[in-house]
C-alpha cells in the first residue's frame, strides 16, 4: 500500500535519506524546511507555523519530524486539529534548543504514546538522553540512519543548492591517500592533517557534497565527536575503511581537555564511560571487519599500509545490503502498523 508522507526537518542529511528510504517503500513523500535556524519552538511559533500549514499537514497520511524533536511541537500543541498520524524520529537530541521551554517536556511527556504518535530514535543514546530528562521511550523502535542517498533526488530536496553552492566554495579535493573530516577533534584538539603529513602521508581535509567523492581514498580517520554521525553508515556503502580510536584511547582522550564528545550538548566528554562507547555506531560489532582502531596515533600510518580495500569488498557489500534491508523494512513495518 502506497503513503503520502510530509517530511517537516533543517536537515539536509535527514531529508536525503528519507527522499531514498520512502521511495524504495514506493510511498509519495513532499519536503518541507521549518523556519531556518529555528531551534527553539515556542508556543507562538509552533502555532503560527500550524495555521500557515495545517491544510498542507492534514492532507497527508503521516508526517514524519526529523532531526530536531522541537519542531513536533508545531502539531502536538494542535492535536484536537490534527486529522493525520505524527511520527517523530529523533535524530538529534529531542530537546536541543528547548533547555528554557519547560511546557515542551510535559506537552511531550503527554502525547509520547498517543494513538496518534509514534516516537522513533535514530541510536540507543537518544533514548538515554531522553530519559535523564524526564522522558522515557525506553521501549520506542531504533532505526538508524540507512546512510544513502540518490543525488537526482535533491531537486526534491529544500535548500539542495543552498548546501551545494556553499560546498563548492568551501571544498578542495587534493588528490591524497586518506581524509580527514573538518571537525573539531581532527583539528583543533589535535591536528591529524599536519601529523599524518609528517608521517610521509598525503591528506584531504575538506568539505564533500557527495560521498562518492570520497571512495577514492585509501581511508577516512577520525576521532569521534558523538554518538552517531551519519558517515558512520556511508562510509559501509561505498566501500571506504574508516580508522578511529580504539575505546580505550577514546576514553582517555575523553578525559583531555578539549576534547569534545556529545555527552550533554557539545560538551560532557569526561563522563563517557566504556559502556556508554560501545553504544556508539563507530564502535558497533556488526562492521568490525570494516572499521580499523589505534591505541596510539603513531599506529595509523602502519593501519594504512595494511588496509586492502580490494578483499574487504565483499564484506563491504554483504553490510551495505543487510544494513539496507533491514533499515526498509523497520520503517515499512512502522508505517503499515501505525
Amino acid at each position: 500500500m502506497s503513503y503520502k508522507v510530509l517530511h517537516i526537518s533543517h536537515h539536509i542529511g535527514c531529508f536525503r535519506d528519507q527522499e531514498y528510504t520512502l521511495n524504495k517503500l514506493g510511498y509519495e513523500v513532499k519536503n518541507l524546511k521549518f523556519y531556518d535556524h529555528q531551534f527553539t519552538v515556542t508556543k507562538d511559533i509552533a502555532r503560527k507555523f500550524w495555521l500557515e500549514n495545517k491544510d498542507l499537514i492534514n492532507s497527508f497520511d503521516y508526517i514524519l519530524v526529523s532531526d530536531t524533536s522541537s519542531i513536533s511541537r508545531c502539531i502536538l500543541e494542535n492535536m484536537e486539529e490534527f486529522r493525520s498520524k505524527l511520527i517523530i524520529w529523533i535524530c538529534n537530541r529531542f530537546d536541543f534548543g528547548m533547555n528554557q521551554e519547560k511546557e515542551f517536556y510535559e506537552l511531550f511527556n503527554r502525547y509520547k504514546s498517543h494513538e496518534k504518535v509514534k516516537i522513533i530514535a535514530s541510536t540507543f543514546w537518544e533514548k538515554i538522553w531522553c530519559l535523564n530528562r524526564g522522558i522515557n521511550i525506553l521501549d520506542c523502535e531504533v532505526i538508524n540512519p540507512l546512510g544513502k542517498y540518490l543525488e537526482k533526488l535533491d531537486s526534491n530536496i529544500p535548500q539542495s543548492k543552498v548546501f551545494e553552492e556553499w560546498y563548492n566554495k568551501n571544498s578542495n579535493h587534493a588528490e591524497a591517500d586518506i581524509f580527514v573530516p573538518f571537525y573539531h577533534n581532527d583539528n583543533v584538539f589535535f591536528n591529524l592533517k599536519s601529523f599524518l603529513e609528517s608521517k610521509g602521508l598525503k591528506v584531504s581535509n575538506t568539505t564533500f557534497k557527495n560521498v562518492n567523492e570520497l571512495t577514492k581514498y585509501t581511508a577516512f580517520v577520525t576521532q569521534p565527536d558523538t554518538f552517531c554521525k551519519w558517515f558512520s553508515f556511508e562510509a559501509i556503502h561505498i566501500g571506504l575503511p574508516v580508522i578511529l580510536p580504539s575505546i580505550n584511547l577514546l576514553l582517555k582522550l575523553c578525559k583531555s581537555q578539549g576534547y569534545l564528545y556529545n555527552m550533554t550538548g557539545y560538551g560532557g566528554a569526561e563522563n563517557l564511560t566504556e559502556d556508554l562507547a560501545k553504544i556508539g555506531e563507530w564502535y558497533n560489532l556488526k562492521f568490525k571487519n570494516l572499521r580499523f582502531y589505534f591505541d596510539s596515533y603513531n599506529e595509523i600510518p602502519d593501519i594504512i599500509k595494511s588496509i586492502n580495500k580490494y578483499k574487504l569488498k565483499d564484506e563491504f557489500l554483504f553490510r551495505s545490503m543487510e544494513h539496507e534491508m533491514e533499515t526498509l523494512e523497520k520503517w515499512r513495518s512502522i508505517y503499515e502498523k501505525f
